[in-house]
């Protein structure tokens, strides 16, 4: 599914794991509850991607909290 126009998807709930997403628009796609664990989401902006209650890995958390502007640290 890499590059493929997801701009506004309701996928709540679904699962999704192991995709690669890279280069997807997800602008205002609602993925809410969907397990998201092992998928590419280099390029999904929280900010305008419903995430919540989604399933993710601790490496997806780290990277999304990084594309929220926040300094992650393992100490």
């Amino acid at each position: 599914m890499r590059e493929v126009d997801l701009t506004g998807v309701q996928a709540e709930a679904s699962t999704l794991r192991n995709v690669d997403l890279s280069g997807a628009w997800l602008h205002s796609a609602k993925l809410s509850g969907c397990d998201l664990r092992g998928s590419d989401l280099s390029t999904i902006d929280p900010t305008t991607t419903d995430l919540r209650g989604a399933s993710i890995g601790w490496e997806h958390a780290v990277q999304l909290a990084t594309s929220l502007g926040l300094d992650v640290r393992s100490d």
